[in-house]
């Protein structure tokens, strides 16, 4: 296996140990020298996925704070590809589009070049960077201060700015769904995605179903404030219930178009 799907079963490994596992076990499981162990470790730590202590690893995730970019592309990468092909119905020419800077919505980036004259603003580097190549997209990017391992722009001068658009459509993802709404670990985050939603006139939250049981700090909003949630599967029961007695649609695979 390459590095990158060495690091992704590493963090397969933390998420089945409780997030912690020593070196000597991954070793095992892995089938890996101590020293292609070590590299892939330490790339890991830099990018803030992982804390190294002696003789073990653990992951570096705070449940009350938004998880670096790496650490987030990295998780569920195959229910978030399943999300952006669903979006599709949602996306067609001359759009104008607010884009949040999460993993999740990352991956619509290659969708995004299919669809002609579309303009994207977005609080993400490395979405403007993705859709940098394409001619037929204007991408306008916040200014505000940089967060430090996220990519993402934040601040009074990024909602501000987000404040001077109307878009037809908002796509952006969460950190964890509850019964009583949607909530984000970072209220600077939360905050720039309250004027996107403030300001679109269809609501999109994408969402994997392992989001129903993280945990947010931050309320971002009710569900009656989102049009359609995308998901790669469908939510139990008694949340499905409630989101869809707000008048919010989920759309999965396999799910009917109607509701």
């Amino acid at each position: 296996m390459d590095h990158y799907e060495r690091r992704r079963e590493i963090l397969n490994l933390l998420n089945q140990n409780g997030g912690q596992c020593s070196v000597s076990s991954l070793c095992k499981k892995l089938y890996l020298s101590r020293s292609t162990l070590r590299r892939d470790l330490l790339h890991m730590e830099e990018n803030g996925l992982i804390l190294r202590h002696h003789g073990g690893i653990s992951l570096a995730e705070n449940r009350n704070t938004e998880n670096s970019l790496p650490l987030r592309k990295m998780k569920n990468p195959e229910a978030k590809l399943r999300i952006s092909r669903l979006c599709r119905s949602f996306l067609r020419d001359h759009m104008v589009l607010f884009l949040d800077s999460s993993s999740t919505v990352s991956y619509l980036s290659p969708i995004l070049p299919e669809f002609q004259d579309l303009t994207v603003i977005t609080n993400g580097i490395h979405i403007a960077a993705a859709l940098n190549t394409a001619s037929n997209i204007r991408c306008y990017i916040c200014p505000g201060l940089l967060k430090q391992k996220s990519l993402s722009i934040l601040g009074e001068y990024s909602t501000e700015f987000l404040a001077q658009f109307h878009a037809d459509a908002a796509f952006f993802s969460v950190k964890a769904l509850r019964k009583n709404g949607v909530f984000e670990g970072d209220d600077s985050q939360a905050l720039c995605k309250r004027a996107m939603l403030r300001n679109a006139e269809q609501r999109i939250l994408l969402s994997d179903h392992s989001k129903e049981e993280a945990v947010g700090y931050f309320k971002l909003c009710d569900y009656t404030e989102i049009n359609e949630i995308v998901s790669d599967a469908p939510f139990r029961p008694d949340l499905t219930e409630q989101i869809e007695r707000s008048g919010c649609r989920i759309l999965f695979p396999g799910a009917k178009k109607a509701r």
